[in-house]
């Protein structure tokens, strides 16, 4: 009996089929990747360090007031005029933020703060419109907590928000700060932008009229503008 020679260039069947279940591996690999990668890039903020707070904060017209229950009678009232797409305010953020926080709570120091849109340059539906509005909303809710920690993250993560998020995203980020699911669903559906621009623009205006022109960050201090060593102002106000 002779055996039959095969031929070289011939491929049996297990070679196929081993080469059939390499690649739903690799389809398995990479969907597990992408799904996690996914999940983990939703979720990006949930386990992010959040500051607790021991103070209130009050949607008051187009500003947001933090003040502590235990303010004192001759606390200095500071307004904090910001834009939320403004690098400068981002730099003040960081460098002055802890010290507010722990004046406010102190009781030293009322904070109104007044959110700007000037540099989404006419856009209806720029950066800091969005980021705005989303603040306003969490600040409406009176969840002190959440306004703080998403009003840092904001200005933390500037950069890589700026021309990236729509409104979905600030709604998605804002869950993972505690937002609730009603105020969350405001930010995503972009129903109050129109109510915020209304709000920048009464803050722009205010500012016209007690600081001469539309800029940021500007901070006033019982009236009087802080005009040197801005990044001092805390400890001009607790002076």
């Amino acid at each position: 009996m002779s055996n039959k020679i095969k031929n070289p260039n011939e491929k049996s069947n297990n070679f196929l089929w081993a080469i059939l279940a390499l690649l739903v591996v690799i389809v398995a690999v990479v969907t597990y990747i992408v799904i996690n990668g996914k999940q983990a890039s939703n979720n990006e903020y949930a386990d992010r360090a959040k500051e607790s707070v021991r103070f209130s904060v009050t949607a008051e017209g187009s500003t947001i007031k933090l003040a502590a229950e235990n303010a004192a009678a001759d606390a200095k009232q500071v307004d904090l005029y910001e834009d939320y797409s403004c690098p400068h305010c981002a730099e003040l953020a960081k460098a002055t933020d802890a010290d507010m926080k722990t004046a406010i709570e102190d009781g030293k120091i009322v904070v109104t703060i007044h959110p700007l849109n000037f540099l989404d340059r006419g856009a209806e539906d720029g950066n800091s419109t969005k980021a705005g509005t989303a603040a306003e909303l969490i600040a409406q809710t009176g969840n002190a907590e959440s306004y703080w920690n998403y009003r840092a993250m904001l200005l933390a993560d500037q950069s890589d928000i700026y021309g990236q998020w729509d409104n979905a995203k600030f709604g998605d980020v804002a869950a993972q700060y505690g937002v609730d699911s009603d105020t969350v669903n405001k930010i995503k559906d972009g129903s109050e932008m129109a109510a915020f621009r209304d709000e920048a623009t009464a803050n722009a205006d205010n500012l016209t009229k007690v600081g001469g022109q539309v800029s940021s960050p500007r901070v006033f201090i019982n009236g009087t503008e802080v005009t040197s060593g801005l990044e001092t102002w805390v400890q001009q106000a607790t002076a």
